[in-house]
């Protein structure tokens, strides 16, 4: 667990790294029982979050190397997640996929919060881009949360992949309605 003046120091850089990509965003820290993590909230979260994570896995490596850098290298210090508007590609200590979206292991209750968090990143972008845009693989409850978090959306849809893989995941495309 980071410091009090290490997570206002980490928060701080990332603040500093959003302003410099001409990002308006609030920065937050996280804290609950020994998890520390940074929590970015913008308007901008696809762009932040870039296509299956991309750019901001990118964003999370940079941090914590320009952190390192500042305490000479310390390879004890601990790793900072970030996440944007619920969305994190960092796997926590448990063995759990972070909130990046898909299915590993089995038997887990989905996350609520998080499935939302996906269902409307996606249909922001695809909104954003007019093109549309694949999640998953999810479990059937999973499945069941994105499409109930988006079944209200005048301008998108939500679809099924017709075949499940080996674990009975599929995918769900969301894309623009016809009249949209």
């Amino acid at each position: 667990m980071l410091e009090k003046t290490q997570q206002e120091k980490a928060q701080q850089v990332l603040s500093e790294l959003l302003r410099l990509l001409g990002t308006t965003a609030q920065v937050l820290c996280l804290e609950q029982d020994d998890d520390f993590r940074l929590s970015v909230q913008s308007e901008e979260a696809g762009r932040l979050i870039g296509r299956k994570g991309q750019t901001l896995e990118s964003l999370e490596l940079i941090l914590n190397r320009i952190l390192r850098c500042q305490h000479n290298n310390d390879e004890s210090l601990p790793w900072v997640p970030v996440e944007v508007d619920g969305y994190s590609v960092t796997r926590r200590g448990n063995g759990d996929a972070g909130r990046s979206g898909g299915h590993e292991g089995g038997g887990n209750r989905p996350d609520p919060a998080r499935m939302e968090g996906i269902a409307r990143d996606a249909a922001k972008e695809v909104k954003r881009w007019r093109s549309p845009r694949q999640v998953g693989p999810f479990t059937p409850a999973e499945r069941r949360l994105v499409h109930l978090t988006l079944r209200d959306d005048p301008e998108v849809e939500t679809i099924s992949d017709e075949q499940a893989d080996a674990n009975g995941c599929k995918r769900i495309t969301i894309r623009l309605k016809d009249n949209a």
